[in-house]
C-alpha cells in the first residue's frame, strides 16, 4: 500500500512537470519606446523638463522589466521617426508606427507621449499596440502634477503606468489563453 501511493505521488509530480512545461506560455515581446515630450508651452522643451521626461522613461521601462513584462527596444526605423518626426507622430498614426515595427520580434508596441498643455501639468499618454492587427489594445494616461525636480512623483507616475502595462499585457495573455 505504502509502495502504491509513492508510485501515485511520483506519477502525479511528474505530470505536474510535463503539464506545466508543455502548456508554459511564452510572455509577450514588447517595444517600449521612450516618452516623447509634447510642450505647447511658451518656453518649451526646458532642459529640466527634458531630463524629468528621461527620468519618467527610464523609470516606466525598469518598472515594466520588474513585473515580467520582455521589454526589446526600438528597432532603427521606429528610431528614425523618433528623431526625424513630431513628438505626437508615431502617437497620431498608429497603423503605420505598427509597419515600423513589424519584423522586429516584437509583439506589441508601447509609444508613449508626455503632453504638457501648461507649466502646471504634464499628462503622460500610452498606447499598447498590436503589431499584427495595427490596432489600440490599451490606450491610458496619467496626471503628473510637480516640480521638476520631485523625483518621487515621476517614479510614481511610472510605476503606476507600467502596472496599467502588465496588467493590460497578462489579461489579453488570458483572454488569448481562453480563446485557443
Amino acid at each position: 500500500m505504502k509502495n502504491l501511493i509513492v508510485k501515485l505521488l511520483i506519477t502525479i509530480y511528474l505530470f505536474g512537470l510535463f503539464n506545466s512545461s508543455a502548456f508554459a506560455e511564452t510572455k509577450p515581446k514588447v517595444i517600449v519606446l521612450d516618452f516623447q515630450l509634447n510642450d505647447l508651452t511658451d518656453l518649451p522643451n526646458a532642459p529640466e523638463e527634458l531630463a524629468r521626461i528621461a527620468y519618467l522613461s527610464a523609470t516606466y521601462k525598469q518598472q515594466l522589466l520588474t513585473m515580467g513584462v520582455e521589454v526589446l527596444p526600438a528597432n532603427d526605423k521606429l528610431d528614425s521617426y523618433l528623431k526625424t518626426q513630431s513628438a505626437t507622430y508615431l502617437f497620431d498614426n498608429v497603423e503605420h508606427a505598427a509597419l515600423l515595427a513589424a519584423g522586429s520580434g516584437a509583439d506589441y508596441l508601447l509609444i508613449g507621449v508626455a503632453l504638457k498643455p501648461t507649466y502646471l501639468f504634464v499628462y503622460p499618454r500610452i498606447l499598447l499596440i498590436d503589431i499584427k492587427t495595427q490596432k489600440v489594445v490599451m490606450a491610458k494616461a496619467a496626471q503628473l502634477e510637480s516640480s521638476w525636480s520631485d523625483k518621487n512623483t515621476t517614479a510614481r507616475t511610472a510605476e503606476k503606468l507600467a502596472k496599467i502595462v502588465s496588467d493590460a499585457l497578462n489579461k489579453i495573455q488570458a483572454q488569448n489563453t481562453i480563446s485557443q
